[in-house]
């Protein structure tokens, strides 16, 4: 697989580790090294900077690649990254901090708080926009018609008044900007302070967190790194989006993996708010249908391996997360993952996935055997994706969860690696699952999207004897044969 990004005969590495939280091996250190380069040549991550504790002390610290590839400059301890929406987990923590101390009622409806929103808001509360769940319009869209940001908060709540909601509310989970402005708003008007102003003095002066802060695209901030981004393996220098100061409860936030840590680590101690606020972010939102909804308090919520997962995603280029038991014995981690892009669009997850892996393979099963799977098909080794296979007859009872794992972690592979290098987990995908409407139409997306028109009408069909009221599938079947 070629990645068309400029490869230096020697790239820079530091990396350490550290016994303070119970000793790591200089194997798995060697190992870690590694899968940072690795990471690098698989999707082409141009700089990583890593941080991982376990019981929040430090065990491993890695730095690899290039804050500047055009320059050489290599990733180093003064470098800054942009973070992007991991400034929502601040803006959750200061509601968290305001609801402590009965400023705030989640249950209560925004226009509580905020009377002049649109009067047919007046069902979604507090917790709606805490875990997206409020239906509300998305005001970047609206921006980018108009070519233009609107001058204040205020301006852009009354802009979308008579814009469609998307959905029912608390009927499913849409990441939307628009949810977190409204909070930064109702935070604003019930303390008379700036969103800014309440960021550093509830979190980042309590913490010393002396690398972090926030700032537009087109402020100059000395040693923040350079930023990339990528399709199908083509690394071009990002523009970054110049968002107005007024949304920086979503946005513009710069960091480094230390204070990052450093961050989820005051939370988990309670040096933020008190350990029964803390408890909110292992209580998922349910939505209508009875299903767990994916956020728990704003923050991004999962639970695997026996871990509650929280944490956030930054631009598709920064990972934190914590991972955590509610057995007081067992011991909990968090990993800070910040990179500067890469010439795919890999998902952070599968780079978390790729260290936790390694720090014990066996505690982060799922991990584990998802770094096995995506291995296995960028090297075309169809035993061991059967080995893969039949690890996950032995972890699931059920046959549709194993489909789904590899459904879901060959599209990882698709956005992580490109879509010729996921052909071998989508084919392997309906060789395990041939009566699978879903796996047949995966693949003939694959297909239809590489180009080879005849092989996806061949899948589509497939798919449609299997599912014969799939519009989707019926639509496909009409655009191919044109």
């Amino acid at each position: 697989m070629q990645i068309h990004i400029i490869v230096i005969v020697v790239l820079f590495i530091t990396s350490f580790s550290a016994n303070a939280g119970g000793k790591i091996s200089s194997i798995k250190t060697a190992q870690l090294i590694q899968q940072l380069k690795l990471n690098t040549e698989r999707y082409g991550v141009v700089g990583q900077s890593v941080q991982i504790l376990k019981n929040n002390k430090l065990i491993y610290q890695g730095k690899y690649g290039f804050a500047n590839k055009e320059l050489s400059v290599p990733i180093s301890d003064k470098h800054l990254f942009p973070s992007y929406s991991v400034t929502k987990l601040f803006t959750s923590v200061l509601v968290m901090k305001f609801v402590e101390n009965g400023t705030i009622d989640v249950k209560k409806s925004i226009r509580f708080y905020l009377p002049y929103l649109p009067k047919h808001w007046h069902k979604i509360t507090v917790e709606h926009t805490l875990n997206h769940t409020s239906g509300i319009p998305r005001y970047f869209d609206v921006a980018m018609k108009k070519g233009r940001f609107l001058p204040t908060k205020k301006a852009v709540f009354l802009s979308l008044a008579e814009e469609p909601e998307h959905f029912e509310i608390d009927t499913e989970n849409r990441y939307n900007n628009t949810n977190f402005l409204i909070l930064s708003e109702i935070l604003e008007s019930q303390t008379g302070k700036s969103h800014q102003a309440l960021v550093q003095e509830f979190i980042i002066k309590p913490l010393g967190l002396d690398n972090t802060g926030h700032a537009s695209a087109k402020a100059v901030i000395a040693n923040i790194v350079s930023s990339y981004q990528g399709k199908e393996g083509v690394l071009l220098k990002n523009n970054d989006i110049d968002w107005p100061e007024y949304t920086f409860s979503h946005s513009g936030l710069y960091s480094t993996a230390e204070d990052l840590n450093a961050f989820m680590t005051g939370l988990v101690t309670g040096k933020l708010v008190s350990s029964d606020s803390f408890k909110k972010v292992q209580q998922p939102m349910m939505l209508l249908n009875g299903q767990q909804g994916e956020y728990a308090f704003g923050f991004e919520y999962g639970h695997r391996d026996g871990y509650h997962q929280i944490g956030h995603d930054g631009g598709n280029r920064v990972k934190i997360r914590h991972y955590f038991s509610n057995d007081p014995n067992q011991d909990n981690y968090t990993i800070a993952y910040l990179t500067n892009g890469n010439a795919h669009s890999v998902w952070t997850d599968i780079l978390a996935d790729s260290l936790m892996a390694i720090v014990d393979p066996q505690l982060f099963k799922m991990a584990h055997l998802s770094q096995q799977f995506i291995s296995a098909v960028l090297a075309q080794d169809n035993q061991n994706l059967q080995a893969v296979y039949e690890d996950l007859n032995k972890v699931f009872d059920e046959q549709s969860a194993i489909e789904y794992f590899i459904w879901y972690n060959a599209y990882g592979v698709r956005y992580s690696a490109g879509l010729q290098a996921s052909l071998p987990g989508f084919e392997w995908l309906t060789s395990k699952f041939p009566v699978s409407a879903k796996a047949w139409r995966s693949l003939g997306g694959i297909w239809q999207a590489i180009g080879n028109q005849e092989k996806a009408l061949k899948c589509y069909q497939t798919a449609l004897k299997l599912a014969p009221d799939s519009d989707y599938v019926i639509k496909q079947i009409e655009l191919l044969a044109k």
